[in-house]
Protein backbone atom coordinates (compact mmCIF):
# COMPACT_ATOMS: atom_id res chain seq x y z
CA UNK A 1 0.00 0.00 0.00
CA UNK A 2 2.83 2.35 0.85
CA UNK A 3 4.57 1.62 -2.43
CA UNK A 4 1.43 2.44 -4.45
CA UNK A 5 1.07 5.71 -2.56
CA UNK A 6 4.66 6.56 -3.39
CA UNK A 7 4.05 5.76 -7.05
CA UNK A 8 1.03 8.04 -7.15
CA UNK A 9 2.90 10.84 -5.39
CA UNK A 10 5.73 10.52 -7.90
CA UNK A 11 3.26 10.64 -10.78
CA UNK A 12 1.78 13.82 -9.36
CA UNK A 13 5.27 15.33 -9.30
CA UNK A 14 5.91 14.22 -12.89
CA UNK A 15 2.62 15.78 -13.90
CA UNK A 16 3.64 19.03 -12.23
CA UNK A 17 6.93 18.99 -14.11
CA UNK A 18 5.05 18.41 -17.35
CA UNK A 19 3.02 21.52 -16.57
CA UNK A 20 6.12 23.52 -17.39
CA UNK A 21 5.10 24.04 -21.00
CA UNK A 22 7.34 23.53 -23.95
CA UNK A 23 5.39 26.41 -25.49
CA UNK A 24 5.37 29.71 -23.65
CA UNK A 25 1.69 30.36 -24.37
CA UNK A 26 0.41 26.81 -23.87
CA UNK A 27 0.19 27.02 -20.09
CA UNK A 28 -3.01 25.03 -19.69
CA UNK A 29 -2.57 21.42 -18.61
CA UNK A 30 -4.64 18.50 -17.44
CA UNK A 31 -3.48 15.17 -16.03
CA UNK A 32 -5.40 11.90 -16.21
CA UNK A 33 -6.15 9.63 -13.31
CA UNK A 34 -3.57 6.89 -12.75
CA UNK A 35 -3.72 3.41 -14.25
CA UNK A 36 -2.06 0.68 -12.17
CA UNK A 37 -0.28 -2.29 -13.68
CA UNK A 38 1.25 -5.46 -12.28
CA UNK A 39 2.93 -7.72 -14.81
CA UNK A 40 5.44 -10.56 -14.75
CA UNK A 41 7.49 -12.77 -17.02
CA UNK A 42 9.88 -15.70 -16.39
CA UNK A 43 12.24 -17.95 -18.35
CA UNK A 44 14.34 -20.98 -17.32
CA UNK A 45 17.55 -22.74 -18.40
CA UNK A 46 18.74 -26.20 -17.31
CA UNK A 47 22.14 -27.83 -16.99
CA UNK A 48 22.75 -31.54 -16.47
CA UNK A 49 24.45 -32.97 -13.36
CA UNK A 50 28.19 -33.08 -12.83
CA UNK A 51 28.84 -30.17 -15.19
CA UNK A 52 31.38 -27.72 -13.92
CA UNK A 53 30.80 -25.03 -16.53
CA UNK A 54 27.95 -23.71 -18.63
CA UNK A 55 26.92 -25.65 -21.69
CA UNK A 56 26.53 -22.32 -23.49
CA UNK A 57 22.78 -22.58 -23.79
CA UNK A 58 20.29 -20.17 -22.32
CA UNK A 59 16.61 -19.45 -22.52
CA UNK A 60 15.08 -16.05 -23.32
CA UNK A 61 11.80 -14.54 -24.56
CA UNK A 62 12.48 -11.23 -26.31
CA UNK A 63 9.63 -8.94 -27.39
CA UNK A 64 7.08 -10.61 -25.15
CA UNK A 65 4.05 -8.64 -24.06
CA UNK A 66 4.11 -9.06 -20.30
CA UNK A 67 0.71 -7.64 -19.49
CA UNK A 68 -1.25 -10.84 -18.96
CA UNK A 69 -4.43 -8.89 -18.21
CA UNK A 70 -4.35 -6.98 -21.48
CA UNK A 71 -2.75 -3.76 -22.56
CA UNK A 72 -2.83 -0.86 -20.13
CA UNK A 73 -5.17 1.98 -21.07
CA UNK A 74 -4.84 5.70 -20.36
CA UNK A 75 -7.64 8.21 -20.91
CA UNK A 76 -7.37 10.35 -24.02
CA UNK A 77 -7.50 14.13 -24.02
CA UNK A 78 -11.06 15.49 -24.00
CA UNK A 79 -11.52 17.55 -27.20
CA UNK A 80 -14.10 19.72 -25.45
CA UNK A 81 -11.33 21.24 -23.33
CA UNK A 82 -9.46 22.74 -26.25
CA UNK A 83 -6.75 22.08 -28.84
CA UNK A 84 -4.14 19.51 -27.80
CA UNK A 85 -0.56 20.74 -28.22
CA UNK A 86 1.43 18.17 -26.26
CA UNK A 87 1.14 14.76 -24.58
CA UNK A 88 3.46 13.23 -21.99
CA UNK A 89 3.15 9.72 -20.57
CA UNK A 90 4.43 9.25 -17.02
CA UNK A 91 5.43 6.01 -15.32
CA UNK A 92 6.33 5.50 -11.65
CA UNK A 93 7.18 1.87 -11.00
CA UNK A 94 9.30 -0.76 -9.31
CA UNK A 95 11.07 -3.23 -11.56
CA UNK A 96 12.31 -6.39 -9.83
CA UNK A 97 14.31 -9.14 -11.47
CA UNK A 98 14.99 -12.34 -9.53
CA UNK A 99 17.35 -15.16 -10.43
CA UNK A 100 16.83 -18.49 -8.68
CA UNK A 101 18.66 -21.81 -8.97
CA UNK A 102 17.17 -25.15 -7.97
CA UNK A 103 18.55 -28.68 -8.09
CA UNK A 104 16.62 -31.93 -8.07
CA UNK A 105 19.05 -34.13 -6.11
CA UNK A 106 22.49 -34.27 -4.52
CA UNK A 107 25.47 -36.45 -5.42
CA UNK A 108 29.05 -37.27 -4.50
CA UNK A 109 30.67 -34.41 -2.65
CA UNK A 110 32.49 -31.99 -4.92
CA UNK A 111 33.52 -29.32 -2.40
CA UNK A 112 36.04 -29.92 0.37
CA UNK A 113 33.30 -29.77 2.96
CA UNK A 114 31.24 -32.37 1.16
CA UNK A 115 28.69 -29.94 -0.27
CA UNK A 116 27.74 -29.24 -3.83
CA UNK A 117 27.41 -25.98 -5.78
CA UNK A 118 25.22 -24.86 -8.67
CA UNK A 119 25.16 -21.33 -10.05
CA UNK A 120 23.23 -19.32 -12.59
CA UNK A 121 22.74 -15.79 -13.88
CA UNK A 122 19.75 -13.84 -15.11
CA UNK A 123 19.29 -10.53 -16.91
CA UNK A 124 16.32 -8.66 -18.30
CA UNK A 125 15.08 -5.37 -19.64
CA UNK A 126 11.63 -3.93 -20.19
CA UNK A 127 10.14 -1.42 -22.57
CA UNK A 128 7.09 0.83 -22.41
CA UNK A 129 5.62 1.54 -25.84
CA UNK A 130 3.19 4.47 -25.92
CA UNK A 131 0.81 4.10 -27.55
CA UNK A 132 0.74 0.94 -29.64
CA UNK A 133 1.83 1.53 -33.22
CA UNK A 134 3.03 5.13 -32.80
CA UNK A 135 6.66 5.62 -33.70
CA UNK A 136 8.83 8.04 -31.77
CA UNK A 137 6.88 7.56 -28.56
CA UNK A 138 8.51 4.59 -26.87
CA UNK A 139 10.32 4.52 -23.54
CA UNK A 140 13.22 2.12 -23.00
CA UNK A 141 13.65 1.22 -19.34
CA UNK A 142 16.44 -0.12 -17.13
CA UNK A 143 18.33 -3.35 -17.70
CA UNK A 144 18.76 -5.38 -14.53
CA UNK A 145 21.19 -8.28 -14.03
CA UNK A 146 21.85 -10.61 -11.08
CA UNK A 147 23.05 -14.08 -10.21
CA UNK A 148 22.43 -16.82 -7.69
CA UNK A 149 24.59 -19.60 -6.29
CA UNK A 150 23.22 -22.52 -4.29
CA UNK A 151 25.45 -24.63 -2.05
CA UNK A 152 23.98 -27.60 -0.21
CA UNK A 153 24.46 -31.22 0.82
CA UNK A 154 22.98 -34.34 -0.70
CA UNK A 155 19.45 -32.98 -0.82
CA UNK A 156 17.25 -30.95 -3.13
CA UNK A 157 18.17 -27.28 -2.75
CA UNK A 158 17.44 -23.84 -4.14
CA UNK A 159 18.42 -20.20 -3.84
CA UNK A 160 16.71 -16.94 -4.72
CA UNK A 161 19.11 -14.49 -3.19
CA UNK A 162 19.89 -13.08 -6.63
CA UNK A 163 17.14 -10.50 -6.47
CA UNK A 164 17.70 -7.00 -7.76
CA UNK A 165 15.23 -4.17 -8.14
CA UNK A 166 15.13 -0.64 -9.50
CA UNK A 167 12.76 2.28 -9.28
CA UNK A 168 11.73 3.29 -12.79
CA UNK A 169 10.40 6.83 -12.82
CA UNK A 170 10.26 8.40 -16.25
CA UNK A 171 8.26 10.60 -18.58
CA UNK A 172 8.15 10.44 -22.35
CA UNK A 173 6.66 13.01 -24.71
CA UNK A 174 4.66 11.92 -27.71
CA UNK A 175 5.82 12.83 -31.17
CA UNK A 176 4.06 15.98 -32.38
CA UNK A 177 2.88 14.21 -35.53
CA UNK A 178 1.13 11.55 -33.44
CA UNK A 179 -0.94 13.79 -31.18
CA UNK A 180 -4.26 12.80 -32.78
CA UNK A 181 -3.83 9.35 -31.21
CA UNK A 182 -4.00 10.92 -27.75
CA UNK A 183 -7.25 12.84 -28.32
CA UNK A 184 -10.79 11.52 -28.19
CA UNK A 185 -13.45 10.22 -25.86
CA UNK A 186 -11.84 6.88 -25.07
CA UNK A 187 -8.36 5.59 -24.17
CA UNK A 188 -5.07 4.88 -25.87
CA UNK A 189 -3.16 1.65 -25.36
CA UNK A 190 0.21 1.14 -23.72
CA UNK A 191 2.33 -1.96 -24.33
CA UNK A 192 4.36 -3.27 -21.42
CA UNK A 193 7.06 -5.33 -23.11
CA UNK A 194 9.81 -7.67 -21.93
CA UNK A 195 12.43 -6.55 -24.39
CA UNK A 196 14.68 -9.32 -23.08
CA UNK A 197 14.71 -11.90 -20.30
CA UNK A 198 17.50 -14.47 -20.16
CA UNK A 199 18.46 -17.21 -17.71
CA UNK A 200 21.62 -19.31 -17.86
CA UNK A 201 22.87 -22.07 -15.57
CA UNK A 202 26.63 -21.57 -15.45
CA UNK A 203 27.73 -24.65 -13.41
CA UNK A 204 26.29 -27.68 -11.65
CA UNK A 205 28.14 -30.05 -9.30
CA UNK A 206 24.99 -31.85 -8.25
CA UNK A 207 24.04 -35.22 -9.59
CA UNK A 208 20.63 -34.02 -10.77
CA UNK A 209 19.59 -31.25 -13.14
CA UNK A 210 20.06 -27.66 -12.06
CA UNK A 211 17.55 -25.07 -13.26
CA UNK A 212 18.08 -21.31 -13.33
CA UNK A 213 14.97 -19.13 -13.57
CA UNK A 214 14.90 -15.38 -14.29
CA UNK A 215 11.68 -13.70 -13.21
CA UNK A 216 10.51 -10.14 -13.89
CA UNK A 217 7.98 -8.46 -11.60
CA UNK A 218 7.08 -4.95 -12.72
CA UNK A 219 4.44 -2.94 -10.85
CA UNK A 220 3.54 0.71 -10.98
CA UNK A 221 1.23 3.47 -12.16
CA UNK A 222 0.77 5.24 -15.48
CA UNK A 223 -0.74 8.60 -16.30
CA UNK A 224 -0.73 11.17 -19.07
CA UNK A 225 -0.27 14.93 -18.90
CA UNK A 226 -1.76 17.04 -21.69
CA UNK A 227 -0.86 20.58 -22.76
CA UNK A 228 -3.61 22.43 -24.60
CA UNK A 229 -4.99 25.77 -25.79
CA UNK A 230 -8.58 26.92 -25.38
CA UNK A 231 -10.94 26.83 -28.33
CA UNK A 232 -11.73 30.13 -30.04
CA UNK A 233 -14.70 32.01 -28.59
CA UNK A 234 -16.77 33.94 -31.15
CA UNK A 235 -18.91 36.86 -30.01
CA UNK A 236 -20.49 40.11 -31.18
CA UNK A 237 -19.34 41.63 -27.86
CA UNK A 238 -15.64 41.80 -26.96
CA UNK A 239 -16.42 41.54 -23.23
CA UNK A 240 -18.96 38.73 -23.04
CA UNK A 241 -20.38 35.90 -25.09
CA UNK A 242 -23.05 37.23 -27.45
CA UNK A 243 -23.90 34.96 -30.33
CA UNK A 244 -27.05 36.69 -31.64
CA UNK A 245 -27.25 40.37 -32.58
CA UNK A 246 -30.25 42.33 -33.93
CA UNK A 247 -29.75 45.69 -35.63
CA UNK A 248 -33.04 47.63 -36.00
CA UNK A 249 -33.06 50.56 -38.41
CA UNK A 250 -36.47 51.56 -37.04
CA UNK A 251 -39.31 53.38 -38.86
CA UNK A 252 -38.15 55.10 -42.03
CA UNK A 253 -40.05 56.99 -44.70
CA UNK A 254 -39.91 55.72 -48.24
CA UNK A 255 -36.94 57.12 -50.11
CA UNK A 256 -35.16 58.56 -47.07
CA UNK A 257 -31.41 58.12 -46.74
CA UNK A 258 -30.54 55.75 -43.87
CA UNK A 259 -27.36 55.87 -41.78
CA UNK A 260 -25.33 52.64 -41.64
CA UNK A 261 -25.04 50.70 -38.39
CA UNK A 262 -21.74 49.38 -37.00
CA UNK A 263 -21.06 46.00 -35.45
CA UNK A 264 -18.04 43.79 -34.76
CA UNK A 265 -16.95 40.15 -34.39
CA UNK A 266 -14.58 39.37 -31.52
CA UNK A 267 -12.51 36.42 -30.27
CA UNK A 268 -12.87 36.66 -26.49
CA UNK A 269 -9.75 37.51 -24.51
CA UNK A 270 -7.60 34.72 -23.02
CA UNK A 271 -3.85 34.45 -23.53
CA UNK A 272 -4.19 30.66 -23.93
CA UNK A 273 -6.82 30.78 -26.68
CA UNK A 274 -6.36 29.87 -30.33
CA UNK A 275 -7.32 32.23 -33.15
CA UNK A 276 -10.76 32.44 -34.76
CA UNK A 277 -11.61 32.20 -38.44
CA UNK A 278 -14.81 33.03 -40.33
CA UNK A 279 -15.48 30.25 -42.82
CA UNK A 280 -18.99 30.95 -44.15
CA UNK A 281 -21.64 33.67 -44.59
CA UNK A 282 -25.21 32.66 -45.47
CA UNK A 283 -27.91 35.35 -45.98
CA UNK A 284 -31.64 34.63 -45.88
CA UNK A 285 -34.88 36.64 -45.86
CA UNK A 286 -33.86 39.74 -47.82
CA UNK A 287 -36.33 39.19 -50.67
CA UNK A 288 -36.20 42.84 -51.81
CA UNK A 289 -32.41 43.07 -51.67
CA UNK A 290 -32.48 46.15 -49.42
CA UNK A 291 -29.86 45.10 -46.81
CA UNK A 292 -26.11 44.78 -47.21
CA UNK A 293 -23.04 44.34 -44.99
CA UNK A 294 -19.28 44.68 -45.31
CA UNK A 295 -18.77 41.13 -43.96
CA UNK A 296 -15.91 39.10 -45.47
CA UNK A 297 -14.15 35.87 -44.55
CA UNK A 298 -11.07 36.03 -42.33
CA UNK A 299 -8.48 33.37 -41.45
CA UNK A 300 -7.07 34.19 -38.01
CA UNK A 301 -8.53 36.65 -35.53
CA UNK A 302 -6.30 36.63 -32.44
CA UNK A 303 -7.68 36.26 -28.92
CA UNK A 304 -8.77 39.62 -27.52
CA UNK A 305 -9.08 41.15 -31.01
CA UNK A 306 -12.14 42.15 -33.04
CA UNK A 307 -13.03 43.05 -36.62
CA UNK A 308 -15.42 45.93 -37.34
CA UNK A 309 -18.17 45.92 -39.99
CA UNK A 310 -21.14 47.98 -41.17
CA UNK A 311 -24.70 47.12 -42.13
CA UNK A 312 -26.65 49.29 -44.60
CA UNK A 313 -30.31 49.63 -45.60
CA UNK A 314 -32.10 51.11 -48.63
CA UNK A 315 -35.63 52.45 -47.96
CA UNK A 316 -36.91 51.55 -51.41
CA UNK A 317 -39.74 49.16 -50.53
CA UNK A 318 -42.72 49.80 -48.28
CA UNK A 319 -43.41 47.59 -45.29
CA UNK A 320 -41.47 45.53 -42.78
CA UNK A 321 -38.09 44.31 -44.07
CA UNK A 322 -35.85 41.68 -42.49
CA UNK A 323 -32.71 39.71 -43.22
CA UNK A 324 -30.66 37.15 -41.34
CA UNK A 325 -26.97 36.31 -41.70
CA UNK A 326 -25.77 32.93 -40.41
CA UNK A 327 -22.01 33.12 -39.80
CA UNK A 328 -19.98 29.92 -39.49
CA UNK A 329 -16.65 30.07 -37.65
CA UNK A 330 -13.89 27.69 -36.49
CA UNK A 331 -10.60 27.43 -34.61
CA UNK A 332 -7.61 28.77 -36.50
CA UNK A 333 -4.53 26.53 -36.65
CA UNK A 334 -2.11 27.50 -33.86
CA UNK A 335 1.51 28.16 -34.78
CA UNK A 336 2.73 25.09 -32.81
CA UNK A 337 2.41 21.31 -33.04
CA UNK A 338 -1.21 20.35 -32.38
CA UNK A 339 -3.73 17.56 -32.79
CA UNK A 340 -5.84 18.47 -35.82
CA UNK A 341 -8.70 16.32 -34.51
CA UNK A 342 -9.10 18.71 -31.58
CA UNK A 343 -9.69 21.84 -33.70
CA UNK A 344 -13.24 23.09 -33.23
CA UNK A 345 -15.49 23.94 -36.20
CA UNK A 346 -19.11 24.82 -36.88
CA UNK A 347 -19.27 27.70 -34.41
CA UNK A 348 -22.17 30.06 -35.20
CA UNK A 349 -23.09 33.71 -34.94
CA UNK A 350 -26.47 35.06 -36.09
CA UNK A 351 -26.88 38.64 -37.29
CA UNK A 352 -30.45 39.91 -37.75
CA UNK A 353 -31.35 43.13 -39.59
CA UNK A 354 -34.77 44.74 -39.70
CA UNK A 355 -36.49 47.98 -40.67
CA UNK A 356 -40.02 49.34 -41.32
CA UNK A 357 -40.59 51.61 -44.33
CA UNK A 358 -43.57 53.99 -44.07
CA UNK A 359 -45.37 56.03 -46.70
CA UNK A 360 -45.75 59.77 -46.06
CA UNK A 361 -49.35 60.88 -45.28
CA UNK A 362 -49.58 63.36 -48.18
CA UNK A 363 -48.15 60.81 -50.54
CA UNK A 364 -50.92 58.47 -49.50
CA UNK A 365 -53.68 61.07 -50.56
CA UNK A 366 -51.90 62.23 -53.69
CA UNK A 367 -50.53 65.64 -52.55
CA UNK A 368 -47.42 67.09 -51.05
CA UNK A 369 -47.29 67.72 -47.35
CA UNK A 370 -46.94 71.53 -46.65
CA UNK A 371 -43.71 72.51 -44.98
CA UNK A 372 -43.96 74.23 -41.53
CA UNK A 373 -43.05 77.67 -42.96
CA UNK A 374 -45.85 77.44 -45.54
CA UNK A 375 -48.33 76.52 -42.85
CA UNK A 376 -47.34 79.64 -40.85
CA UNK A 377 -47.85 81.94 -43.86
CA UNK A 378 -51.25 80.42 -44.50
CA UNK A 379 -52.20 81.03 -40.88
CA UNK A 380 -51.13 84.71 -41.00
CA UNK A 381 -53.05 85.22 -44.23
CA UNK A 382 -56.18 83.76 -42.77
CA UNK A 383 -55.92 86.04 -39.71
CA UNK A 384 -55.51 89.16 -41.90
CA UNK A 385 -58.48 88.21 -44.02
CA UNK A 386 -60.64 87.79 -40.94
CA UNK A 387 -59.64 91.28 -39.61
CA UNK A 388 -60.50 92.96 -42.92
CA UNK A 389 -63.95 91.40 -42.93
CA UNK A 390 -64.69 92.79 -39.41
CA UNK A 391 -63.74 96.35 -40.34
CA UNK A 392 -66.02 96.27 -43.39
CA UNK A 393 -68.95 95.10 -41.31
CA UNK A 394 -68.55 97.96 -38.83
Amino acid sequence: MLKKSVHKAVLATLGAIAVMPILAHAALVTTTSTTSFNVSNSVSDTLGGKTGTSDGSHSGTPNTNMDTQGKATIAQFDKNLGVLTGATVNVASTYKQTTSVTVAAGGTGANTDGTFTAAGTGSSSVNLVIPTGVSGASMALSNVQDSCTVTAGKIKASCDNGSNSAQIIKSASADGNSLNTYAGSGSFLVDLVAASNTAETTSNQFGGTATTTSTIDWTGDLSATYNYLLHAAQSFDANSSTTTLTLDFGDIHLGDAVAAKNFSIANLLDTNRVGLKLTGIAETGDINNVFSTSLSLFSNLAQGASNGYTAAFLATTLGSQAASYQLTLADANPDVAFASDTLGAGYNLTLKLKANVLERVADAVGGAVPEPASLMLLGLGAAALCSTRKRRQS
